[in-house]
């Protein structure tokens, strides 16, 4: 691995303990500075605390996105009616934890249905997969490589190589010259890479009612 790979492979790698260190410090901090009750903060610690561990625990084993969904969508629901039937203060708030919890209910169950929310054993997550292109970019800044040369030079498997390969080769900041990959990043590349993200950006904003609709599918 190279000197420059180093520090985001570290990084990455101990990316659950350095995030639990940032919750239990949170929770340190709102114990000392405000007055809730040991109880309450133990709660939330618990429910923080999965929050942070299930994206680990989904992406090593495996598992659906539903299954991490429709139990906070029910949960959601189960708040929303318990402040509606018990509680004082602004419904419209109470409502909108009725809403927001039924629909995180149904697009867990259409994940869990239709397959959508997948995740394949040891798949990396969006910060990986821009970690992974940054260590391949890096080691292409030096000179061009194959394949064979990135994968026997940086602490990277095959798959995840090509997948930085083809994140690169889509932003048109490296090209294919034979069986080797060579950087191509001055200021006209650049330029196409930031208006190729700004495209992205825009069909991501105007694909989200579909998005929004996506769970009502279960029942057409």
């Amino acid at each position: 691995m190279s000197l420059q790979s180093r520090p985001i492979a570290l990084l990455r790698r101990y990316s659950l303990a350095l995030e639990l260190a940032g919750t239990a410090t949170g929770l340190l901090l709102v114990w000392y500075f405000t007055d809730i009750s040991a109880g309450g903060l133990g709660g939330a610690a618990i429910g923080i605390t999965a929050a942070t561990v299930w994206p680990h625990v989904r992406r090593r084993y495996g598992i659906n996105r539903g299954w991490g969904k429709l139990p906070l969508g029910l949960a959601l629901i189960g708040l929303g009616a318990y402040a509606l039937a018990f509680t004082g203060g602004n419904d419209a708030l109470k409502v909108a934890f009725l809403v927001v919890g039924a629909w995180l209910a149904l697009d867990g169950v259409y994940d869990l249905q239709s397959g959508a929310g997948r995740t394949d054993p040891g798949a990396p997550d969006a910060m990986d997969r821009f970690g992974d292109a940054s260590i391949v970019g890096q080691s292409l800044d030096e000179r061009p490589k194959s394949v064979p040369e990135l994968d026997e030079s940086l602490d990277l498997s095959r798959s995840r190589i090509e997948d930085a390969l083809d994140t690169l080769l889509n932003l048109d900041v490296i090209e294919r010259d034979g069986e080797r990959y060579t950087s191509r990043l001055d200021d006209r590349s650049l330029t196409d890479t930031l208006r190729t993200e700004r495209r992205r950006a825009r069909e991501r904003i105007d694909g989200l009612p579909q998005r929004i609709l996506r769970p009502f599918r279960l029942f057409t």
